[in-house]
């Protein structure tokens, strides 16, 4: 079964991050519902909608923000659009509807790239994506090292917050940590090689690739016509 290759998948991440910009709000629904389908397919679903519910409130006040602050046609039926100042318009929420919904493409697109692939693919497929920066004097290595640690802390945080949840308040964790006795004598560092493979291309790679870079110079002749 063939299957693109982690370069190519961020590659076509990055486009679509790009791209996401220019779309409006019909083109945006038909994307993100298309990656809505691959997550379901993938059975990751629930995955996702926790992901969305962590930024429930950052949501919500977008939706105001727009709402309230682009000038329109007022919103009938609103409790308080005797005053017009403090009365959302429907263009303010069309344009809200539509950041919320480049945002849940974005972060759509960015968790299917991590439910498909490993650690270890996602930061060799950047260390070689941006390889060639390293002649303006980026250390991809360092950069690699930093994303590698970077994962690794956050995997660690999500897993202590999910065992002090099943054993118990945030308040007896903390007093358990106070009775700890640490060997100050003994330490044991742990150390870790990250291997950086080259990822394989295939037909499949380069078909996704060359439909990209059609994508991108139609998206230049549009932006420049």
């Amino acid at each position: 079964m063939f299957k693109m290759n982690i370069i190519t998948q961020l590659i076509g991440f990055f486009v679509m991050a790009a791209g996401v910009n220019w779309l409006h709000l019909p083109g945006l629904m038909i994307v993100s519902l298309g990656l809505l389908v691959i997550i379901v397919l993938r059975k990751k679903f629930s995955g996702f909608l926790n992901t969305l519910l962590r930024f429930k409130w950052f949501f919500l006040v977008l939706i105001m923000i727009f709402s309230f602050n682009t000038p329109g046609e007022h919103v009938a039926f609103w409790p308080l659009s005797a005053d017009s100042s403090i009365s959302p318009s429907y263009e303010g929420l069309q344009a809200g509807l539509t950041q919320l919904l480049r945002i849940v493409t974005i972060l759509a697109g960015l968790f299917i790239i991590m439910a498909l692939n490993s650690k270890q693919q996602l930061i060799s497929g950047l260390y070689f994506i941006f390889l060639p920066l390293q002649y303006l004097g980026l250390k991809v290595e360092r950069f690699a090292a930093r994303l590698w640690l970077t994962l690794h802390y956050v995997e660690t945080q999500s897993a202590e917050k999910m065992t002090n949840k099943a054993n118990g308040h945030f308040f007896s964790q903390l007093k358990q940590l106070t009775q700890l006795k640490i060997d100050t004598q003994n330490k044991a560092f742990e150390t870790t090689s990250i291997i950086l493979e080259k990822p394989v291309f295939n037909c499949l790679d380069y078909a996704a690739i060359a439909i990209l870079l059609i994508l991108i110079g139609l998206g230049f002749t549009k932006a420049f016509a």
